[in-house]
Order: C-alpha cells, then structure tokens, then sequence
C-alpha cells in the first residue's frame, strides 16, 4: 500500500506538472498568465517637511517575459510604468520604463530568482493612494495591471514610525547608497547570518528611545535592543543590525517602538527563513506535515504522530527527500508543485475549510487543474453540478453544491477523502 501510494504522488504530481503548463490556455481554473507575475512593492521615508517620500519598485520576473531566440542567446522586450493615484482615482504622477533583457540560454529565462526592477520617487502627504503598475511584454502585448492600495495616514505626527524593512544589495541606485534595495520578499535566507533593518520616522528636537524585539512563531524573544538617540530636527533614520534568527521556528516578528516624553509609536514585520530544501509555498512545517495527508501511508502518519517536534520536521525532510526527482540540485520539484496546489486551493477553494481540505481542493492537488470544467444544473435534486475533466488519463470527477454557497463536494467520494 505504501509503494502504491508513493507511486501515485510522483506519477500524479509529474503528471500534473505538465497540464500546469498546458493548463493556461484552457478552460481549467488556473488563468494567470505569464505577465500577471508582474509586482510593485512601495516603502515610505521620513523627509524634512510636511511630506513624505514614497519609493515605489516594480518587479519583473524573467518568468513574466516571452523570450525569444537572439543569435546565441534569448531576448525578451517589455514597457512598464509605475503611477500612483488618489483615493478618488485621480493620477497624481506617473513614470514610464522601457527595456530589453538579453541572456545567454534558455535556463536562465525561467530562473525563478532572476528579474528585472524598475523604480520610481514619489513626494506625497499624508493620505490613502493607490499605487497602479503596468507591464506590456513587446512579443505577445499582454499587459499586466497590479493596483496596491497604501495608507500614509498617520506618518505625519509629531511622533510616528515609519512601516520598517530590510536593506539588501542589488546592482544600481534605488534611492540608497549604490547597490543598496530594501528586500522585496519577507523571506530571509538560511544562509544570511546578519541583516540590517531600516528605520526612519518623525519625532520631536531631543532625546527618544528607539526598542527593537525580534520575536519567533512561539512568540519567544531570541533578539532585542534598546538605544537611546538624540535629535536635532523632526527626522531620524537608523539602520540596526539584527545578528541572529529563530534555531527552529520558519517564521518570526519584530517589533519596533518609538518612545519620547512619554508617548511612542510601533510597527512591526513579519519576515520568514528559507531553509534549505523548503518548497516557497511552505511557512510552517506543523501545516505542512498535516498537508501531506493524501500522499502519506498509514504507517508514515504513525511516526509522525509519535515523534517529537525536532522529530516530526525530520521526518518532513526525509519523506520529501525521498521522493525528490533531481536530488543534488537546490529545488525539490515535487516538494515545489504539491505545495504550490496547496497554496493554489487555500486561495481559491476556502470557505469553511481551508481550501486544500475540501473535495476541490484534494482533486486538484492530487491531479491538478483539470482540462476542462462544465458545470449544469438538476431540477431533480436542485443542486449546482460541476464537473472536472482530465483527458489525458481518462478521468473526471463531479462535485454538487450542497448548500448553495460553493462548497462543493464530491458526488462519488475518493479513497484519499478520509481525513486523518
């Protein structure tokens, strides 16, 4: 039974990876295109005066680009622009970008890690905006529209913290010293031993007292400082150290405060640690364990059950190890699409339930987007039907809508359907 099972995930999760790809241009659920890949990421600084300074990054993964053929290498072209508007939709500013990326083989057009980034400085007040970023790949003319709502509302006062992030390096000027980028993802390598945070904001001429606590998922303190600063303007900017990381946690918090004659102002960010052989889509082994529910065997779960917490994340490790179609290399594909239908099902399936724990959500992780859906509608029994068909394999499988708020369920349960 337990090769069987270990049998099905590979062929089920190898197979679906291929009708990921083709599952694009059909019918099925998963429509993102290529170019929707595009992001915009917007961080405020203090500046002397009743403004503040937006710096506004777009991102454009090499993912998001229809690379073609060029001599001995691939090129891809592209337009973009970064604008920002009022809270009513009125256009305030907008910058304009145009560029072409040249790289030597295909590998590198789908580096998951490679992009493009572009940049804009906008001098705002304190209000609601929302920043618009547009992407046009040249080749196919799909545009990419991303819309972030801010809310600077606040930043103003006497005495207020600016929202923190990290500083990293990246080639070129963003508004820093040169090759100086505040990190765009809130995950922080394993392999990082030290990174400095960013922090800025407003006070009052004299002395205040910046405290900086780093807190892990069990909300233990494994970092903290306290210093006291003096000013001589209503501006400050600081950037601290922070020297160590959760042992075993994936995830963790710093708080900032500000404090001054008795008053004071906080934020905090989030930010998770990548280790090594971790899919992306994972932020906690315990959720992770727990979603691995349709491709474990009976005995496997038993171990789990019965080991400890150091024991249970190695035992994570060495099933997914196990099954790892490139070992030696950095991505555990298999690990990378599971979790990534996962993530798929919480975002587009959850009601009630977490999406990867209803029918939908466990059809689609097992055999992935379908080729195509069709969903009718019975006088008989009332309920809304809608049916998944895989072609490939020659299978498909019907869900009604037993309430009448799109919780679907099966209409024929699957042998994987019985929860843990």
């Amino acid at each position: 039974m337990g090769r069987y099972i270990s049998s099905l995930l590979i062929v089920f999760i190898l197979f679906g990876t291929a009708l990921f790809a083709q599952g694009r241009s059909r019918k099925g659920r998963d429509s993102k295109r290529n170019v929707d890949q595009f992001k915009v990421n917007a961080y405020p600084v203090v500046t002397e005066g009743d403004n503040i300074r937006l710096l506004v990054y777009g991102l454009i993964p090499y993912q998001s680009l229809q690379f073609l053929k060029d001599g001995d290498g691939f090129s891809a072209g592209y337009e973009a622009s970064l604008g920002i508007r009022d809270k009513d939709g009125n256009q305030i500013d907008r910058k304009t970008f145009q560029s072409t990326v040249a790289v030597g083989d295909y590998v590198s057009t789908i580096n998951r890690s490679a992009r493009e980034v572009v940049m804009a400085e906008f001098i705002i007040k304190a209000t609601e905006y929302t920043i618009v970023g547009e992407l046009i790949d040249e080749d196919t003319r799909l545009k990419g529209i991303v819309r972030e709502k801010i809310d600077m509302t606040g930043l103003l006062q006497p005495l207020a913290i600016y929202p923190p992030f990290i500083i990293g390096e990246y080639p070129g000027n963003w508004g820093f010293e040169e090759n100086k980028i505040p990190v765009s993802t809130k995950d922080i390598s394993h392999k990082i031993k030290n990174f400095p945070l960013f922090l800025s904001g407003r006070v009052k001429p004299g002395n205040f007292t910046l405290k900086v606590v780093a807190k892990d998922a069990n909300k233990d303190v494994f970092w903290e400082d306290e210093i006291k600063l003096t000013s001589e303007n209503k501006t400050f900017r600081r950037r601290i150290l922070i020297d160590q990381k959760p042992d075993e946690n994936l995830t963790m918090a710093i708080d900032v405060t500000i404090t001054q004659e008795n008053e004071s102002d906080s934020k905090v960010i989030e930010l998770r640690i990548r280790k090594p052989g971790l899919s992306y889509f994972i932020s906690n082994v315990d959720d992770a364990l727990d979603q691995m529910r349709y491709v474990v065997t009976d005995e496997e779960y038993k171990r789990v059950k019965k080991a400890k917490r150091k024991g249970r994340e190695k035992l994570f490790y060495q099933f997914w190890k196990d099954r790892d179609p490139s070992p030696g290399t950095v991505v555990n594909e298999l690990m990378d699409q599971y979790y990534y239908r996962v993530s798929y099902t919480n975002e587009k399936f959850g009601s009630f339930l977490p999406g990867w724990k209803t029918d939908m959500g466990m059809i689609y992780i097992l055999f992935g987007p379908p080729d195509d859906t069709q969903r009718s509608f019975s006088n008989s029994s009332r309920y809304t039907y809608e049916t998944w068909y895989y072609y490939t394999i020659n299978r498909n499988f019907s869900f009604y809508d037993e309430n009448g708020f799109g919780e679907f369920k099966l209409s024929t349960p699957y042998y994987r359907g019985v929860g843990w």
